[in-house]
This record gives structure tokens, C-alpha cells and sequence, in this order.
């Protein structure tokens, strides 16, 4: 029997046309994507190209927003008043759901960037305020966050779709969230242990931390980081090892 996983990418993530193409040849290899709102990246051209580019490849595609911080590319946190957080939330996920408007494509899922991210996966309430914006937006919109972590409870308090995401690159932390990039062994030092990692994930295995201990995650969606020098290798290498074992790149 086969089995299915979801493949996501952040795109849109530069203003530059060249990078947009080579965005545009890694959409073979996964099945949705995330794209930039200008809140770390991004602008509405590569917004409006990037949304047609999936469209093409027949991807689902998700918002990216972040903090406003282009200058630190959104990985540094940050503190706003819930106010200003709800306003660059609304201004940033309108851009690409106008977008996908423009284009006639529904906005699948939206997943928060960066620090952003990182922040909402143990701070319940900045969790439930980004949930409760993209139930705002529609009811139909999946959140796409850690897996099993403080987003999955704030989407189940507002009641909109949760996808657990996992990450193939990045190393794990015993309480299930990511080993911070500012610490040693933030991501696998080499592909074979990446592709091991993502193997695991599809398969329904428990994952190995840094000190060697298992830990089991359940995820929909594995995350390809687009800004690897070598994601197109990447992604080729990861189809070629699913199809090996049996196991389709599509949402299922």
C-alpha cells in the first residue's frame, strides 16, 4: 500500500527573477508551498509570480507571514502589542490571498515565519492570535505549524485545521521543539541524516536526537528549505528515496 506525505517549501523569499526560476524548479518535488507576504521577504511581484508558478504545478499554497522585520529576515523576535501583531498579520496574509484571488486559486493553509514561528510553538496566547487571524480570513484555511506543539492547542481552541509540520534538516529537543539555529547541532550535518530524518517522519518512526535518545512525532508535512544552495539535489534525492519505498509526495 502506498503512502502519502506532504512536501512544503518557503518560496518567494527573494525580489530577484532568477531566484523566483529556481524557486519555480523545486514545485516538481513537493506538493505545497508557503509564500513570502513582505513582512521578512518578498514583494507583491514575487508574490504574483510565485502564486502563478504553483499554480502550474498544481501545488497548495500557503501564506508565510513573519514578523515586520526584513532586516534580521524575520528570525529574530519580537515585541508588538497584539494590536500591531493582528494588523501586520492581516496586512501580510491579504497580499497573497488577493493574490491567489487574482489568479483563481483558494489559499490553503497559512504558516508563520522565523522567530514567529518559534515564538507561537510554546506561547500559547501569540499561537492563538495568529489561529484566531486566519479564522478570520476563512474557516476553509489549515494552519500549518510544529507538530504537537502549543499551535496545535490554539488552532483546536478556534477551530480551524491544524497541519503538524515536521523539519527533515533540523534537530529536535526532548519537549519536541527545534534545537535553536543559535546553538550547535541546530541542523544535521549532512544529508544522508536529513533524508533519514524525513524517512522516519513518512514511515511513522521515532526520529533520533542530537544525544542519540528517540523521539516519536507525528506529522501531515515535511518542510524542504528552498534557501539551501543544494534544495534542488535535495529534493531530487527525497523523491527518489520516497518512490524506493512506496511512498507518494502529495497532501494526501
Amino acid at each position: 500500500m502506498t503512502k502519502t506525505i506532504d512536501i512544503n517549501c518557503d518560496l518567494g523569499e527573494s525580489i530577484q527573477p532568477n531566484d523566483w526560476a529556481r524557486d519555480a524548479e523545486l514545485m516538481p518535488y513537493i506538493s505545497s508551498c508557503n509564500i513570502a507576504c513582505g513582512g521578512h521577504a518578498g514583494n507583491e511581484n514575487s508574490i504574483r509570480v510565485s502564486i502563478q508558478n504553483a499554480k502550474s504545478h498544481r501545488l497548495a499554497v500557503g501564506a508565510h507571514p513573519s514578523y515586520p522585520d526584513k532586516e534580521n529576515f524575520g528570525r529574530q523576535s519580537m515585541t508588538l502589542s497584539e494590536k500591531a501583531l493582528r494588523s501586520t498579520l492581516k496586512e501580510q496574509i491579504n497580499k497573497v490571498q488577493n493574490g491567489c484571488r487574482q489568479q483563481s486559486i483558494e489559499l490553503h493553509h497559512i504558516k508563520p515565519h522565523g522567530a514567529l514561528y518559534n515564538d507561537a510553538a510554546t506561547d500559547l496566547a501569540l499561537a492563538k492570535v495568529i489561529a484566531e487571524e486566519i479564522a478570520s480570513v476563512s474557516s476553509s484555511i489549515k494552519y500549518m505549524g510544529l507538530a504537537e506543539s502549543a499551535m496545535l492547542d490554539a488552532a483546536k481552541a478556534v477551530g480551524v485545521d491544524f497541519i503538524h509540520e515536521g523539519f527533515m534538516d533540523r534537530n529536535y529537543q526532548k519537549n519536541k521543539t527545534l534545537v535553536p539555529r543559535t546553538e550547535p547541532h541546530a541542523l544535521h550535518a549532512n544529508l544522508e541524516d536529513s533524508l533519514e530524518q524525513a524517512l522516519s517522519f513518512a514511515q511513522n518512526r521515532a526520529i533520533t536526537l542530537p544525544d542519540g535518545e528517540k523521539l516519536s512525532i507525528t506529522v501531515d508535512s515535511i518542510c524542504l528549505h528552498g534557501d539551501n544552495p543544494n534544495a534542488l539535489q535535495i529534493a531530487q534525492k527525497l523523491q527518489q528515496l520516497f518512490q524506493h519505498h512506496n511512498i507518494d509526495i502529495s497532501l494526501g
